[in-house]
Order: C-alpha cells, then sequence, then structure tokens
C-alpha cells in the first residue's frame, strides 16, 4: 500500500504548516485589542525622551552611530527614529508597532518549531505562554523596548533560515542584524553557529565547512561585542570585585525566569528560586533526553541562549539588586527561551493519557482554551497601574502641574523641564 499522502491531504497539511503559526500570531495581538484604551494612557518616557533629545542636539545620522551606555544598536536607532518621525510623535503608534513586531515574532516561533519537528501541541503551548503573557507588560508597553522586540525577530528568522538549511549568508545577515538592534542581540550569532556545529542533529564529526559557517556567523557578534568593550560605559567598564555579584544575579535571574511570574510566586527568597531553577533544569535535561535530531540541537541552542543572556544580564545589571531579576522588561527574552521545551514536556505527557488519538486532542484544545482565556485576563491588572504611572501621570506632571519642578520629566529627572517641553512641541510628541 502507497504510505504517501495523496496531493489534496499534502496540499492542506502544507497549508496549516504556515497558517496556524500565523493564525497563533494574530492571537498574539488580542490584549492589545482588548486592552486599546489602557495603552491609549501611555505617554513618552525616561529614555524615549533622552534619545529624541540626542537626535535633536545631534542630528538624526550622527545620532544613529553614537554608542551609549552598553548599546550600540544602529538598526534599532534607525528603525525607532524614523518612526517617531514618520508616524508624527504619535505614541500610540509606536506601541502598535511593537505589538505588530511581537504578533509576527509569536508566528515565526512557531514555524522554527515545526521546522524543528516539534508536534502541534508543542507549538502551540510555546506560542500561547510566550504571545499572551502579562509578564511582558513593560517590554509591550515601552517603545524603547522595541529593541529588544526587534532582536528576536531576527534571531528567530536566523535559527529558521538554519533549521530549513537556506544560505548562510542569510544566517550571518540575521545574526549581524540582531546584534545591531539590542545588545543582547549578540548572542544570536554563537547561539546559531552552535547549531551549526552540532551539524543541525545530523550525525558526523565537526568538518572545516561547520567550521568555517561558524566563524562566519560569529563575525557580527564579536565586532558588535568589540564595539560595547572598547566605546560604551556601562558595568563591564567596571567588574573588578563585581564577578561574583554578576554571577549571583545572573543565576537568581535563569532559576526564578520564566515560572515565578507565570505561576504568581509570592515568596522570592533563596529557597523558591532553588526550588524553581532544580525543576527548571531537571525539565531541560528530561527534554534533551527525550528530544533526537534537529528538536535535540534546537533544544540546545535555546539552552545557549538562556544561559547567555543571564550571564549578559549579571554583567549589566548587578548593581540594580536581586529583585530586580523579576522585572518584566527581562521576560520576553526568558519565555523565548523556555517555552518551546515547555511545550515538548506538555506534548509528551498529553502522549501518556491512554485511549484513542481524539480523546487526547481533546483534552488538548480545552486546556489551551483554558489557558488562553486566563492569560488574556491577567493583562487589564498588570496594565492599569503601569499605565497609570507611565501615562497618566506623567502627562500631568508635563501639562497639567502648575509648578513642576525643574527637573521632573518623568523616569528622566537629568533633563530639564523646559526640554522636555519644548522637544514634545518640535516633535509633536502626543
Amino acid at each position: 500500500m502507497n504510505d504517501r499522502p495523496m496531493a489534496g491531504n499534502a496540499g492542506k497539511m502544507e497549508t496549516r504548516e504556515w497558517v496556524l503559526p500565523i493564525l497563533a500570531g494574530l492571537v498574539a495581538l488580542v490584549p492589545y485589542v482588548l486592552n486599546r484604551g489602557l495603552f491609549a494612557r501611555l505617554f513618552w518616557f525616561g529614555d524615549e525622551f533622552d534619545l529624541i533629545d540626542q537626535i535633536s542636539r545631534l542630528g538624526f545620522w550622527h545620532w544613529v552611530w553614537m554608542v551609549f551606555a552598553e548599546n550600540f544598536v544602529p538598526i534599532f536607532k534607525v528603525l525607532w527614529g524614523g518612526a517617531v518621525l514618520a508616524f508624527g510623535g504619535s505614541y500610540a503608534a509606536m506601541i502598535l508597532l511593537v505589538w505588530l513586531t511581537h504578533a509576527m515574532n509569536v508566528a515565526l516561533l512557531g514555524r522554527l518549531m515545526r521546522a524543528c519537528g516539534l508536534p502541534w501541541i508543542a507549538v502551540l503551548t510555546a506560542q500561547v505562554l510566550f504571545g499572551l503573557s502579562s509578564t511582558n507588560y513593560e517590554t509591550l508597553a515601552w517603545s524603547v523596548q522595541w529593541s529588544a522586540v526587534l532582536s528576536v525577530t531576527f534571531m528567530l528568522l536566523g535559527m529558521d533560515a538554519f533549521q530549513r538549511g537556506r544560505t548562510a549568508g542569510e544566517q550571518v545577515v540575521s545574526a549581524a542584524l540582531s546584534a545591531l538592534s539590542f545588545s543582547r542581540g549578540v548572542l544570536t550569532g554563537p547561539v546559531i553557529a552552535s547549531g551549526v556545529l552540532l551539524g543541525g542533529g545530523k550525525t558526523g564529526t565537526v568538518t572545516t565547512t561547520r567550521l568555517r559557517r561558524a566563524g562566519w556567523l560569529l563575525i557580527p557578534s564579536l565586532g558588535v561585542a568589540a564595539l560595547i568593550t572598547l566605546l560604551a560605559s556601562g558595568n563591564h567598564q567596571h567588574m573588578r570585585g563585581h564577578l561574583a555579584d554578576a554571577a549571583v544575579y545572573g543565576l537568581w535571574y535563569l532559576c526564578a525566569n520564566p515560572a515565578h511570574e507565570l505561576l504568581g510566586v509570592e515568596s522570592y527568597g533563596w529557597h523558591t528560586v532553588a526550588v524553581l531553577g532544580t525543576a527548571k533544569v531537571a525539565l531541560v535535561i528530561w527534554c534533551l533526553a527525550r528530544s533526537t535530531g534537529r528538536t535535540r540541537v534546537f533544544f540546545l541552542m535555546l539552552v545557549l541562549f538562556e544561559l547567555g543572556n543571564a550571564a549578559l544580564l549579571g554583567i549589566g545589571r548587578f548593581h540594580t539588586g536581586i529583585a530586580a531579576t523579576l522585572a518584566s522588561r527581562y521576560q520576553y527574552a526568558s519565555l523565548i527561551g523556555f517555552t518551546p521545551i515547555l511545550g515538548f514536556a506538555v506534548a509528551g505527557l498529553l502522549e501518556r493519557i491512554p485511549g484513542p488519538a481524539r480523546i487526547r486532542s481533546t483534552i488538548a484544545v480545552v486546556l489551551l482554551g483554558v489557558l488562553t482565556g486566563h492569560l488574556i485576563q491577567g493583562w487589564t491588572q498588570d496594565l492599569d497601574e503601569f499605565t497609570a504611572w507611565r501615562g497618566t501621570q506623567s502627562r500631568r506632571i508635563l501639562f497639567e502641574d502648575p509648578a513642576p519642578a525643574v527637573d521632573a520629566v518623568p523616569g528622566i529627572p537629568g533633563l530639564p523641564m523646559e526640554r522636555a517641553k519644548l522637544l514634545i512641541r518640535d516633535y509633536h510628541l502626543h
């Protein structure tokens, strides 16, 4: 008997391979649509005023190539600064742009996971958790965080190009764009290079060709890292005596996230973090042991990404204190690194349920529906306080306070109030 699928069935399967991930990406926009009134409160804040001030003082193209803090991100600057000008200072348009990019990332994650041979239940579980989790509220409600979101976009594109066997040039370009969009985007090159060295799941020794391709992938990351090390300010310039602080911060972040916020854990003592970290390591080991080929290589790449991200965060943010490891802006990378592994574990557990496949499929659909509804409901509560602070209060200080303090610009007290009001007028910020 011929086991090959009929042409009609093959066409339906091929359509599903790109339609379902896109649909999941569109579902990721639901929190934005349902809470658009809260998002409308938001206003330009902190680093955004600083960047616009730099554009005004230095000129757009000079500003694009400037290194600041631990960042050298000309790709992000061109896109972000261009959007500020193109949208006429509309903050609502900037936030919508961040959300549309996030929706694309959710779709790309699904495509990538399918390219790695993961089952649909694993794919959809990861997409729902990554796409709808309200722990991302700061990342998706502050336009400067578009930097981190864009970096993930290019990383997913590069990993997908690698898994689908497309040209090495596409992978190198993706690695370069990621590194030039966000400081921790320098991890994209090494992450894809690790997959190349592992052979994408194929057996065999490391060849000269693999070494050459891996080397090309490392060049953008090494170049950007060198520029940051030599020219940018930040903690990396003052690490003497702080290596232990950075290591503790990174380890704490790695163990606690994303489970601490996803589960709504109240305690944040070392015992809680130890339990969460142990469970996370055990789950990763279990999934690596049960996976093979491209799937296992994909998981190893994600593990490397999480380790690298934790190390760089430890270096860059150890001075902010351990509690800051739970900050919403740091959840995006943690979710993208862990949810595919968690999705694989969920799929494995469902496979153990006895009975016909349709029963397992029904259970999976019900669980995904319940999870989707639960995650969507979490947004209103998380956004209410955040948007009041980043929007309502900011607007009051900037537009209504009859005698605001000279240095009371929300989020960036070093910028004089009169200068902020001048930027609002010149760039039509609204």
